[in-house]
């Protein structure tokens, strides 16, 4: 019989709003819930400095951080309904000594792993869940050490394995990310949705989103009657054009019935992306995939079988897989059943278990008499 395990989570900072990483570790935690074991998630506020000191300011400073959050968000993610067995944390001070004792913890952003590593062994067998290879949210030289750091490692990509391979790193476990197909699923047949596109809106250079605008205003040239619609977190930037329906910050149902399902075309002119969640929600809805030809697509997506793809930044030929599937009906229909047909495989209760076996694996159940 298993014996389940004291896990923490620990992400980087409080986020209210949605953010992809953050997703994929609260599924995490509601799978593990589920099976049994006790989960906090931990939300910290930075490091202590490498002398171990701070100036009272700054003390009180990180304190009033977190009491103003928590009279700010009730709940404090309101986005996402977690298993009540799951309790959400703010550490300001992120030391052995405000953390619980577990059985494992687990690090999930470069600015975490540095930390975790350094927790004493009460905290529990330390792991890494690395999503991204994260030089485009730190120094490079600190990025990559986190890589090579004593901790068990789960990459969401097979372009990450290969990264950590380079990066000399150790102790690395391959897990694609996972879809709720419960939640993310066809309600509209995509044989009867007209011809139409959807992509979302960044700011972050790595999204690529000025190339698909781009490729968006050359295509509403020629096909001035296809409806294009685009969605994000944050406010409409004004590059958007007039003609484009924007949706900032739709709640999941919507995304789903109202956006994925009423269109026939997903774009995603990403540079560079760890597992990402978008396009592969949008095929389970039954969208095609015209995307760029990058590692974190490729769990996914194949070029001509599961989606249409193109080397990021080449603006014509994305045009011309974006015409490819307007013009021929046929080919959309394919590329569309394929496509979604084979984003059914990656389930949450797959990575869900995967992940379990390899905590399981690592971590040491303690006495819990020594839970702080």
């Amino acid at each position: 019989m298993m014996t389940p395990l004291r896990v923490t989570l620990v992400l980087p900072d409080y986020r209210p709003e949605p953010i992809g990483g953050y997703r994929v570790v609260y599924e995490y935690a509601d799978f593990l819930a589920r099976r049994g074991h006790e989960v906090n998630i931990v939300y910290m506020r930075g490091p202590r400095p490498d002398d171990g000191s701070w100036s009272p300011v700054e003390f009180l400073k990180r304190w009033l951080w977190a009491l103003r959050i928590r009279l700010l968000h009730r709940p404090l993610v309101s986005w996402h309904r977690f298993n009540p067995r799951i309790r959400l944390r703010l550490v300001p001070n992120f030391t052995d000594a405000n953390l619980s004792d577990a059985d494992a913890i687990v690090a999930t952003g470069w600015q975490t792993a540095a930390p975790v590593a350094a927790l004493g062994a009460k905290k529990g067998a330390k792991f890494y869940l690395i999503q991204h290879y994260e030089t485009w949210a730190g120094p490079k030289e600190a990025v990559d050490a986190t890589w090579r750091l004593p901790l068990f490692k789960i990459v969401i990509s097979k372009w990450l394995a290969d990264v950590g391979a380079q990066l000399g790193a150790s102790n690395i476990q391959h897990i694609p990310n996972g879809i709720d197909f419960g939640k993310f699923l066809i309600t509209e047949p995509p044989a009867q949705r007209p011809m139409s596109i959807v992509s979302m809106y960044h700011i972050q250079k790595m999204k690529g989103v000025p190339d698909a605008l781009a490729v968006l205003t050359m295509f509403h040239q020629k096909y001035p009657d296809v409806p294009v619609t685009m969605f994000g977190a944050m406010a409409r930037g004004a590059e958007v054009p007039d003609w484009i329906t924007y949706y900032q910050n739709p709640d999941q149902d919507f995304l789903v019935r109202e956006i994925y399902n009423k269109h026939a075309v997903y774009l995603g002119a990403s540079r560079e992306e760890g597992w990402a969640l978008p396009p592969a929600e949008a095929m389970a809805c039954g969208c095609v995939f015209v995307g760029t030809d990058i590692g974190g697509f490729r769990d996914y997506a194949t070029d001509r079988d599961t989606a249409l793809l193109s080397a990021p930044g080449d603006r014509a030929k994305m045009l011309a897989n974006l015409i490819a599937v307007t013009d021929d009906v046929e080919l959309r229909r394919a590329i569309q059943e394929r496509g979604t047909n084979n984003i059914r495989q990656f389930t949450w209760e797959r990575a869900g278990s995967s992940l379990e076996e390899y905590l399981l694996r690592h971590a040491k159940p303690q006495a819990k008499a020594s839970t702080a």
